[in-house]
């Protein structure tokens, strides 16, 4: 019996660790081809100042698209393990979030300064696709498909490659992505079947899959309003062109951090999939071993990011962001990880903690990083932003190590 325990656990481990490179190799195909070649490719085109208003509108969408595609995502996966489901529930969620897009989209172009109304129908467009995007990939996680899961984001990177072709042609910038996040959902229609009819059937379920989704959607879209908050302040509090300088200055470490993404994917599909134990002790240890190892990732981050700004982007950008490749990576690995630390806490720990972390992480950020990037600007920015992701790291340590606590005491 006990041969037959090892052999079982020695194969879990196998499928997770196959899981898990093709969830990386996804992720860096995924990145590799956004970060180094689109945004460098539009940001020559344009250049630093104009590029600033398009990272800013992307910074809205993908607030919409890893808010609440995320959120449907996760509290589906969490429903398949506690509860019944259907399609029809995250659609009629989507659905709403869609209705929810158009005054989301009509006032980020009311604020970007210099931009047409014209752009309203592309960008709202855009913004709703991107939202299904991102809950696509359910599809593969729910299941444990990383194999399909790698394809989902290799469809989407070939479409961000066939939108740079035409970008020359085109001079959209709203194309390009559009190409890419429809891929990733024809994709999913293809090999998948949560896009499949009947479309609106709703579970027994329903009202507490709307629960969950909403639950999690208001600590994602916390949580990202922050992420992308270099450029949703800087926008408005800083120099012209600062919007550009802090985004490349943090981008190698955004670029590491978001490894974490398929680390999180294989986690909760295992956590919620498996029989797998989690006491406060082995969190607490997990926790300050990822705290040792986000620091000395900044350090190695800020070399790489000397050569790539440098490589990619051009000189007056390279001169504004290498004051800041330190503490602009830290703070970028500080916010995934202590997310990733969450992921484990909520295939074990009710969907409500995921708020109450990101409410306590927003009305820090308000009161710390806002003042002080009004009256410092890009500087102030910068290490505000370190401050209250640390916060946000002990913040989750502290509730995650005494929720896990408590739940072993009414286990026994």
């Amino acid at each position: 019996m006990e041969d037959s325990n090892k052999k079982n656990k020695s194969g879990l481990v196998k499928k997770a660790s196959k899981d898990f490179i093709f969830s990386v190799l996804a992720l860096v195909i995924y990145n590799g081809v956004l970060q180094l070649l689109v945004y460098s490719k539009i940001e020559k085109s344009i250049g630093r100042s104009g590029f600033d208003t398009v990272l800013y509108l992307i910074s809205i969408i993908s607030v919409m698209g890893a808010g609440f595609g995320t959120a449907a995502s996760y509290s589906r996966m969490m429903a398949k393990k506690d509860r019944e489901e259907t399609n029809g529930d995250y659609n009629v969620f989507l659905l709403m979030i869609a209705v929810l897009s158009i005054p989301v989209t009509f006032g980020a172009i009311y604020l970007a300064e210099g931009i047409s109304l014209k752009l309203f129908v592309p960008v709202l467009v855009l913004m709703i696709v991107t939202v299904f995007r991102y809950y696509s990939d359910v599809q593969y996680r729910m299941n444990i498909r990383f194999k399909e899961y790698f394809f989902f984001f290799l469809s989407v990177s070939v479409g961000y490659v066939l939108g740079l072709m035409l970008y020359p042609v085109t001079k959209n910038w709203v194309l390009v992505m559009f190409l890419g996040e429809i891929f990733g959902i024809i994709f999913t229609v293809a090999t998948g079947k949560i896009f499949r009819a009947p479309f609106f059937n709703l579970s027994g379920a329903f009202k507490e899959n709307m629960k969950s989704a909403w639950y999690i959607a208001m600590g994602n879209v916390l949580a990202n309003l922050i992420l992308n908050s270099d450029r949703i302040l800087l926008k408005h509090f800083a120099e012209s062109g600062q919007v550009t300088d802090f985004y490349t200055a943090s981008l190698i470490g955004k670029i590491v951090a978001m490894l974490t993404t398929p680390l999180n994917g294989v986690v909760i599909s295992y956590l919620t999939n498996y029989k797998i134990k989690m006491n406060k002790k082995i969190f607490a240890t997990i926790g300050s071993a990822f705290l040792a190892l986000t620091f000395l990732g900044a350090l190695v981050c800020s070399g790489f990011s000397m050569i790539y700004v440098k490589l990619f982007f051009t000189p007056d950008v390279y001169d504004g962001a290498s004051k800041f490749f330190f503490l602009a990576n830290l703070g970028q690995l500080l916010y995934f990880i202590s997310g990733s630390l969450m992921v484990v806490l909520l295939a074990f720990t009710e969907e409500k903690l995921q708020f109450i972390i990101n409410l306590i992480y927003g009305i820090v950020f308000v009161t710390i990083v806002i003042p002080v990037t009004y009256k410092w600007g890009m500087v102030g920015f910068a290490y505000g932003l370190v401050a209250v992701n640390i916060v946000r790291f002990v913040t989750v340590i502290i509730l995650g190590v005494v929720k896990l606590g408590k739940k072993k005491e009414t286990e026994q």
